[in-house]
């Protein structure tokens, strides 16, 4: 029996549960095609509100690979929904096929996500895609697999959940193939055979330092993966925390053991000797003990001897576990802060004190001369906080010492969160066409224009001198500037301080004559129009 696995992704495609599920289906001998459909939404960037549409000939190739499978299984989170329902109807229509759904949507919505597909998969889905396939097989009842909700008329069939997957380390390595895999190649326009070239050019340039002059080093190619399942915290504005819930009572956090770690990456560095940087992808890698995390610089330092790219959280930072990671070839430190204001951690139940954020940021700091600068995450445009909440931010933005570089998110109220519901009461949310706007189909990386989101945008360029942003932060200029009649104005301001640093980074690499950065700046244009 053949199984179709469809992963419409970011414009990388690390797309970390389609390959976990291909490689554990192919552990147990079964069939199994991958196609992967990366879509870059930058052209998308200043719209308010899009809608992401494959070609006609994209989709037609796509119902020819589809061709043979008995099964065709799409995951995806809530922002890709719109292309896995094309994906989904267009081969409902063409082929004689079951269609499941899994992910972070579908386990969030799975009634919703049923009114286009035949299963849907709530939860981790390694286990309960095996047995569908299996009893598919054997021509079995399929309705009472756990983790599975079916149609049956017009009620819906809600199976019990299966246990978590506790020991990672029996799960195989991600499937990277390429044997049956496919990619759409964005140069050539069309799904191609997965090639060890084709899959060089698909990997990200990391780190992505987006709106910084502080990127004049090499971007390297960066292989991503991720070491645990789960999160520590409990944020209002992620869904991780209704999934913690779905499984109340037991681990939820859980990790891959340091050797079975290094085995994956040794793989990489075997078999993908282009990747020159790693990428832990992890909330925040540092959740790991002091011991695990000396073990896996020891390790990784011994073995793989690599950049490495890392996610983290203030309260997770202390110096022992930076210091050994530097030592170990650490390079580039992300760390989550979102906001700083009473009412935004409060919304957000954030524990972190500001003690805790500058303390890390301290920390990052002592090891200037060895790593690039850190780049702290901010969300911006929350509904809930005054203008007085967001300056409060700013002004802690602006007393981190420097160099470090912003990457700055719009809320946005994706389902399944704590946030979604409380606008769903409050009647922010009422209609299905709030939802595309306000979910589906809102640009989650591009703030709105407005001055304040200005003042962060520049506050994100260490050089810029912070006393002309202090005064251009006082109330006269606030309320004369922070209108919704400016906010073209500013938008237009951030497209040209973009187009200032692209210029910058050009005359930078023609100086240095590095001809390859250019040609895939040119190849990142091509691939987003």
């Amino acid at each position: 029996m053949k199984t179709t696995l469809i992963a419409p992704t970011p414009p990388d495609i690390a797309a970390f549960g389609t390959r976990s599920l291909s490689a554990y289906l192919t552990k147990h001998g079964k069939s199994v095609r991958v196609i992967f459909l990366p879509g870059g939404v930058e052209k998308y960037k200043y719209r308010s509100t899009y809608h992401y549409r494959y070609e006609s000939k994209v989709i037609e190739q796509i119902i020819e690979l589809c061709r043979g499978s008995q099964l065709i299984g799409i995951s995806f989170m809530s922002n890709y929904l719109d292309r896995a329902l094309q994906i989904g109807q267009a081969v409902k229509s063409a082929l004689d096929v079951k269609l499941i759904v899994g992910g972070i949507h579908p386990t969030v919505m799975p009634e919703a996500c049923l009114q286009f597909a035949d299963i849907v998969c709530v939860g981790e889905g390694e286990e309960s895609l095996l047995e569908l396939i299996q009893r598919m097989e054997k021509d079995e009842d399929l309705h009472d697999i756990r983790n599975l909700y079916f149609k049956d008329g017009t009620d819906v069939i809600k199976n019990p959940l299966r246990p978590l997957i506790i020991d990672l380390d029996s799960l195989p390595h991600y499937d990277f193939g390429p044997d049956d895999h496919y990619v759409y190649d964005n140069l050539k326009q069309r799904i191609e055979p997965v090639t060890k070239d084709l899959l060089q050019r698909s990997f990200p340039l990391e780190p992505h330092v987006e709106g910084s002059f502080y990127d004049s080093y090499k971007r390297t190619l960066s292989y991503k993966t991720m070491t645990t399942r789960g999160c520590p915290h409990h944020c209002t504005f992620c869904a991780e925390n209704t999934l913690r819930q779905l499984y109340k009572g037991q681990k939820y956090l859980r990790k891959r053991s340091i050797s079975h770690i290094v085995q994956e990456l040794l793989w990489v560095k075997q078999e993908l000797p282009f990747v020159e940087s790693i990428f832990i992808f992890d909330d925040t890698f540092l959740v790991r003990t002091n011991k695990e995390i000396r073990e896996f610089s020891e390790e990784y330092k011994r073995h793989i001897q690599l950049p490495l790219h890392v996610q983290v959280s203030p309260a997770t930072v202390t110096e022992e576990k930076i210091s050994a990671l530097v030592d170990a070839g650490l390079t580039f430190v992300e760390m989550g802060i979102q906001t700083t204001s009473q009412t935004g951690m409060s919304l957000y139940r954030r524990k972190t004190s500001k003690t805790e954020i500058f303390d890390a940021a301290r920390i990052f700091n002592r090891f200037q001369d060895r790593i690039h600068p850190p780049c702290y995450h901010l969300i911006l445009d929350n509904l809930w906080e005054s203008t007085a909440d967001k300056l409060e931010t700013l002004k802690t933005v602006l007393q981190l010492p420097k160099p470090f570089w912003l990457k700055r998110a719009s809320l946005v109220l994706f389902h399944g969160t704590a946030l979604y519901q409380k606008a769903k009461e409050e009647g922010i949310i009422r209609s299905d066409k709030d939802e595309w706007d306000q979910i589906y189909s809102k640009h989650l990386h591009t703030p709105k224009g407005s001055y304040i989101n200005f003042l962060f945008y520049i506050a994100g360029f260490s050089y810029f001198p912070r006393w002309i942003i202090r005064v251009m932060a006082q109330p006269v200029f606030i309320q004369l500037f922070e209108s919704k009649k400016y906010s073209k104005s500013f938008q237009v301001l951030n497209r040209i301080g973009e187009g200032a640093i692209v210029l910058s980074k050009g005359i930078r690499s023609l100086a240095t004559g590095d001809v390859g950065r250019i040609r895939r700046y040119f190849q990142k244009i091509f691939s987003n129009t």
